[in-house]
């Protein structure tokens, strides 16, 4: 992978410029990550340069040449590292850290680069934060479209919630340890679901359709039908908000037969994305 590193006050993040010459396109398409706890590029591998891959590296590979790509890090992460052992870095990835890392990035980039039309793309939970983001950023005038892909709008306990239910078990057991993350909102050594407890903090109830409540750019919501970590709902349940709102500039597209990564072809999914965005 090619990129050009910058460095905000609190995050890494990287520069595909796509074209042929050394002057920056008329397009730039930033793109926020998931809840992966590594590297938003992926993981840097002993033997080989990179051991595994991130979507933002798929991204990048199949965009069509106009298109340059920003990639914000998470928060004090360093690149191509795996902080899933790190219990300080996993401090990091708290619902305020992770708005707050993309945005000083994205702002600090903003303010010396110029491009014609800024799209905003948010993956998984970066998906989730995406509005959010959006809302925070000192540039969001920049900004001209947004794609929710595969984020949905559930909250984090709406989501682990409706999962108990429809597999017949105890609601219940979700408030009990929801009640004792409050208990130890800071914990780094309790764990829930894989996740710490000081993440789940201000993540667990946050609601990600609210935040497009003062949004009035074009939206695309992707959605896989397959979907088996955010299911089909969560989207659903967005897009029908959204219709209440009286939102007019709202495109849902619900892909047949895809996961959450969308592994079988990713490379359709960005076609999609790209001829939406060039509408």
């Amino acid at each position: 992978m090619n990129f050009i590193l910058y460095f905000s006050d609190v995050s890494n993040y990287y520069l595909f410029e796509r074209s042929d010459n050394n002057s920056l396109n008329e397009d730039l398409i930033i793109y926020l990550d998931g809840a992966s706890f590594n590297s938003t590029l992926g993981i840097k591998g002993s033997i080989f340069p990179w051991k595994s891959f991130s979507l933002a590296y798929k991204l990048q590979k199949d965009l069509p040449n106009k298109f340059d790509l920003l990639v914000p890090d998470k928060m004090n992460i360093n690149t191509g590292e795996d902080f899933s052992e790190d219990s300080i870095k996993l401090s990091y990835t708290t619902l305020k850290d992770r708005v707050n890392s993309a945005v000083s990035s994205i702002d600090q980039f903003l303010v010396s680069h110029k491009y014609k039309n800024i799209y905003l793309i948010g993956f998984s939970e970066g998906g989730m934060i995406l509005p959010k983001v959006y809302n925070t950023l000192n540039n969001k005038n920049e900004i001209s479209k947004l794609v929710n892909l595969s984020g949905g709008g559930y909250s984090y306990y709406t989501l682990i919630k409706n999962y108990y239910m429809e597999r017949g078990l105890d609601t219940l057991k979700v408030d009990s340890v929801y009640s004792d993350i409050l208990k130890n909102p800071n914990s780094l050594s309790k764990f829930y679901m894989g996740h710490p407890y000081k993440q789940w903090t201000d993540f667990m109830k946050y609601e990600p359709s609210l935040e497009y409540k003062n949004i009035n750019i074009p939206v695309l919501i992707l959605q896989g039908s397959n979907d088996e970590n955010l299911p089909v709902a969560s989207s659903l349940y967005l897009k029908n908000y959204l219709n209440v709102l009286e939102k007019k500039n709202v495109t849902y597209l619900e892909l047949k037969n895809m996961d959450h990564s969308y592994s079988d072809d990713f490379e359709s999914v960005i076609t999609i994305i790209i001829n939406w965005l060039c509408k």
